[in-house]
């Protein structure tokens, strides 16, 4: 080996040397950067962190104050609507149903007396009035006050 061939081999191992060093720093800050955030986070400024902690701080406030008009609605429409109108029908032995839509009527709960004997005559539910006492309010329309009174086999 000759002088020459011994140097060209030493400034190739120092370029080399340089090439991985300066490859290294580059990638050892970009490494660096990617293991700061953890998985499934995101990285903000505190200033944007602040924006958002503000901007949540409103909309709770916003549904708190929604939250009690809704309250209050909700509170000022159960005062205004009326309780429905209970009665408790007692049906005797030998009662015809003309009798108790009669009963009905007369309590409020239904508004024509004859029209609900028909609706028992049309759908054959005289026979099946059973005997006893049942709760019944107004706010109940033929059909569920028929189911209540009579029992089908």
């Amino acid at each position: 080996m000759n002088k020459q061939t011994t140097r060209a081999f030493a400034s190739g191992l120092l370029v080399s040397a340089i090439i991985l060093i300066c490859y290294n720093l580059m990638f050892e800050k970009k490494q660096a950067e990617t293991h700061t955030t953890k998985p499934n986070y995101v990285e903000i400024k505190e200033s944007e962190y602040e924006d958002l902690k503000q901007q949540a701080e409103n909309w709770q406030a916003q549904y708190e104050v929604l939250a009690a008009s809704s309250e209050t609605a909700k509170s000022t429409s159960n005062q205004n609507e009326p309780e429905p109108k209970k009665y408790q029908l007692k049906i005797v032995d030998g009662m015809s149903s003309k009798e108790i839509s009669i009963q009905l009527a007369d309590a409020g709960i239904i508004q024509d007396a004859e029209k609900f004997n028909r609706y028992l005559a049309k759908r054959k539910l005289q026979h099946y009035i059973q005997i006893g006492k049942f709760d019944i309010n107004d706010g109940m329309d033929y059909k569920q006050i028929a189911n209540v009174i009579t029992k089908k086999p």
